[in-house]
């Protein structure tokens, strides 16, 4: 399966970064890779090379098991929030509705990501990346994973490096994952069985009428060559660092729809319960199960949002939990061996340091033995939070169960 990978590059980052990981895919350095080769290209060459032309049918490469063209687009953000010179007609075009010549949904045969370059030095951070991330949905594309927003001004490689690692296994999971059925896709209402549906909306809000939807395997699931289990023996762990209550409002929201669904006895979800609490009290109500081992092949499931206050504080419901992070006798434990995580940071360009607290809790859950789920997901309060939250809430559950149960190990 061919890989696509559009780049918009104004200083050469974005561009060495799309090169780098298609030479990787090209020259076979990465094993057990499901893309035999890769097209890297600048965004603008796309109606040169009548890209949404070729995605306007499902992939014809001999191999049912794909349903859908792979897309990765690298893109950063030049001045005032605008696109480099290489990709603005690109982001012209996407801007606009479809033309005639396209179908309404002419992303419908397309799973992508989007990587994001900034600097949180500017008021517009990513603002190029995210645009492009939007509008591929709004034409019909499925998202892979989450915008990943990599920041210059505190290192790159901070976003980059967890993305790259984890993009393509995310991209071949969605290709697949409407395979095997024949035909056209049917959609309805039926729901994953494992995990929180993603289809049902990308905002993890729900009423009492949606939670009574009938749930149901929808498509047999993708073979694998070890047991995975059906739930787990430990809760999903919903923690927040807040100080405005942005945080606390969210990681609620999350575990309180979870929760609405669990009441519904058609639905199995991975986890059979949820804890939600501050970061704080992650010694009285979540250190001693987060420590001990799991059953075989499987983890505890680790939700944090926090938000930055200050000089890069954290908020005062999480300035323990940081430090504990920090100290270097925690590193000798390994308290996070047993995890799978996933961080929502929240922030705002405004101020010097965006997100610090975020990303240090990300980082360092990772040295602390951590398997994480997806890139921290960095959320900007100057350019509406929910351009990050929404689409984070929408898949983070469903993810962080497949990693959980070991469906992707």
């Amino acid at each position: 399966m061919n890989l696509t990978i559009l780049y918009g590059s104004a200083t050469g980052n974005a561009e060495h970064i799309a090169k780098d990981l298609g030479e990787s895919i090209n020259e076979k350095k990465i094993s057990s890779c499901a893309f035999t080769s890769a097209t890297v290209l600048e965004l603008d060459q796309f109606k040169r090379k009548k890209l949404f032309e070729s995605w306007s049918s499902p992939p014809e490469d001999g191999d049912s098991k794909y349903t859908k063209h792979a897309l990765v687009v690298v893109c950063s953000t030049t001045g005032n929030g605008d696109a480099p010179e290489n990709a603005g007609r690109f982001v012209r075009f996407v801007k606009r509705k479809p033309p005639t010549t396209l179908s309404d949904a002419p992303m419908e045969h397309v799973a992508y990501s989007v990587l994001a370059l900034g600097d949180t030095n500017y008021d517009k951070f990513c603002e190029s990346g995210q645009l492009i991330d939007k509008k591929l949905k709004e034409w019909g594309g499925t998202r892979a994973m989450s915008v990943a927003c990599a920041d210059e001004a505190t290192g790159l490689e901070a976003t980059v490096e967890p993305w790259v690692e984890e993009v393509l296994g995310k991209l071949e999971a969605t290709c697949a994952a409407s395979a095997g059925g024949g035909g056209e896709e049917k959609k309805d209402d039926t729901v994953d069985a494992t995990t929180l549906p993603e289809q049902l909306d990308q905002k993890l809000i729900v009423t009492e009428e949606t939670a009574s939807t009938s749930v149901q395997l929808s498509s047999p699931a993708p073979a694998v060559t070890q047991e995975i289990a059906k739930e787990s023996t430990t809760s999903l762990y919903v923690l927040y660092g807040s100080a405005t209550g942005n945080a606390e409002h969210i990681a609620k929201d999350v575990a309180a729809t979870y929760e609405l669904y669990l009441k519904n006895p058609s639905f199995i979800g991975y986890f059979p319960s949820v804890v939600c609490c501050e970061l704080n009290d992650y010694k009285k109500k979540c250190l001693s199960q987060w420590e001990t081992e799991p059953p075989s092949n499987t983890k505890h499931g680790v939700i944090i949002v926090c938000s930055t206050t200050g000089n890069a504080d954290a908020p005062e419901n999480s300035d323990r939990f940081v430090r504990w992070l920090k100290r270097k006798t925690t590193d000798s434990t390994q308290p996070f061996k047993h995890c799978a995580y996933a961080v929502l940071a929240l922030g705002d360009t405004n101020y010097d340091v965006f997100c610090a607290t975020g990303k240090v809790i990300d980082k360092r859950l990772k040295e602390l033995g951590g398997t994480r789920c997806f890139p921290v997901a960095l959320a900007d309060e100057a350019t509406g939070l929910e351009e990050t939250v929404d689409p984070w809430t929408g898949s983070v559950i469903q993810k962080l169960a497949a990693e959980c149960n070991g469906s992707t190990r």
